[in-house]
């Protein structure tokens, strides 16, 4: 457990491994991308920042609502552990693909962001 208030690059790491295995593991088939993006993924973070991480999905947007309360569950885990705020937010992956060039916060995902974990589909 952290103790420090402060983020750091230790606890933003942490917080990345941490968030992919269990996204993973609850997610199974659904998820395709987990994206770090925001001032953690640009490295301009300060003590107060959140991590904001995108979750890309096999989903449509009716669909994403079964994940609400388990992301739920994970960013309070996450909280507790590392005394950091983290924002997950789904994403439909056919929306993202075809809105990630000229949509600004898509866009601003896919250029910025840090690819933490990535599924291609046969």
């Amino acid at each position: 457990m952290v103790t420090d208030l402060r983020l750091n690059q230790n606890i933003i790491e942490r917080v990345k491994s941490e968030s992919v295995l269990l996204i993973c593991n609850a997610m199974d088939k659904d998820i395709r991308k987990i994206i770090l993006y925001g001032s953690c993924s640009r490295g301009d973070f300060s003590d107060d920042s959140d991590i904001d991480i995108a979750l890309v999905v096999a989903c449509d947007r009716m669909e994403i609502n079964k994940y609400g309360d388990l992301l739920a569950e994970i960013a309070t885990k996450l909280a507790a552990d590392y005394l950091a705020i983290v924002n997950f937010v789904c994403l439909p992956e056919k929306e993202f693909e075809e809105r990630r060039e000229w949509y600004p916060y898509y866009k601003n995902i896919d250029r910025e962001g840090v690819l933490l974990y990535g599924r291609q589909v046969l």
